[in-house]
């Protein structure tokens, strides 16, 4: 009996020990997913403030640009020697804004992080509603789109902006399959952005963003950095690429050596106080075809909060010397994005 009675106690002695180790290991669980989880809620929290202070640093720089843009008169009034009092470069900024010129500002705010802002012409590009037959064929020709596809690209985007549903001889209506197979019809109005065109029967990304040589055919160099759908057609001299500058078929590429050097100003060197060319005459452009000041102007504000970035895309029209926004566009994204 006594053997016996010693079996039965430890076998109860085993079967405590076996439900003690199940009950620590359900609580290990337990506390391992409790910990997990608050440890996934703070780099949630982290991520939430990170961003927060990236998208108000981005906010921060809007209003900065804004600031700058409204000193550009006064900028021009001030004499050289006061320019070299100012430590932060705002009144060089706003500078460049009222000649027409790019610039760019990063300011630190203390335990925030930094935000970035580029002040620039929206008008650095050849406007695609006001464009004529004869100015797509320089830039067709120009990014070797292949002559055979002019005509119809041409009257494609013709019918998508004009009102009324008569076809162009190479161009389609609502009527046409593309839009039915699509499920929608053309807009008869003018584009609201560069990559509305890609919506137009015929236009594709080759067409826009181009593509290398391949045995279809020669490279396509792509034509949207030419284009925009701000301003009155003129193109900003003071800032427009040297591409943009040869789409125009009196420019030749010795000629835009004396445009780039007139940008640099008496001293011949980028980023100082007298860049910017001062008159149309003074490189015999176009007046016409070509302006030095922007009636609207691209800023993009970048918040960078640890690794978190923040940008904002906004178009503002020039009224006097206020700015207006009529466009606004914003994200986060990676810091290192370089879009």
């Amino acid at each position: 009996m006594r053997t016996r009675d010693c079996r039965s106690s430890k076998n109860k002695r085993g079967a405590a020990l076996l439900v003690s180790l199940w009950v620590l290991m359900i609580l290990s669980l337990i506390v391992g997913s409790f910990a997990f989880e608050v440890a996934l809620e703070g780099m949630l929290v982290s991520r939430k403030k990170k961003r927060f202070k990236a998208e108000m640093l981005a906010r921060s720089g809007v209003d900065y640009a804004k600031a700058i843009i409204e000193q550009n008169q006064r900028a021009r009034e001030l004499e050289i020697e006061e320019m070299d009092e100012d430590p932060d470069g705002f009144m060089q900024a706003a500078l460049y804004v009222q000649r027409g010129l790019s610039t760019t500002s990063t300011l630190s705010i203390t335990n925030m992080g930094t935000f970035s802002v580029t002040i620039e012409s929206a008008e650095n590009g050849r406007n695609v509603n006001t464009l004529q037959r004869e100015q797509w064929v320089e830039i067709f020709e120009m990014a070797n789109i292949p002559s055979t596809e002019w005509d119809t690209l041409i009257d494609c985007l013709e019918d998508w902006i004009d009102e009324g549903d008569l076809h162009g001889l190479n161009g389609a209506e609502s009527d046409d399959p593309f839009y039915e197979e699509q499920g929608y019809p053309v807009k008869n109005g003018p584009l609201d952005s560069v990559e509305e065109l890609l919506l137009i029967k015929h236009w594709t990304e080759d067409i826009l963003y181009g593509k290398p040589a391949d045995a279809e055919g020669d490279a396509i160099y792509g034509i949207a950095d030419l284009l925009t759908v701000w301003g009155d057609g003129k193109v900003n001299l003071n800032s427009a690429t040297t591409n943009l500058l040869l789409s125009y078929a009196e420019y030749e590429e010795w000629e835009l050596e004396g445009v780039m050097e007139s940008r640099k100003g008496l001293d011949g060197e980028d980023g100082t106080l007298d860049d910017g060319i001062r008159s149309i005459e003074e490189v015999n452009a176009d007046g016409s075809k070509f302006k030095l000041q922007s009636t609207f102007l691209k800023v993009t504000s970048i918040g960078n909060s640890g690794d978190t970035a923040y940008r904002i895309e906004t178009i503002m029209q020039m009224q006097g010397s206020r700015p207006l926004i009529v466009y606004w566009n914003e994200k986060s994204e990676p810091k290192n994005s370089t879009r």
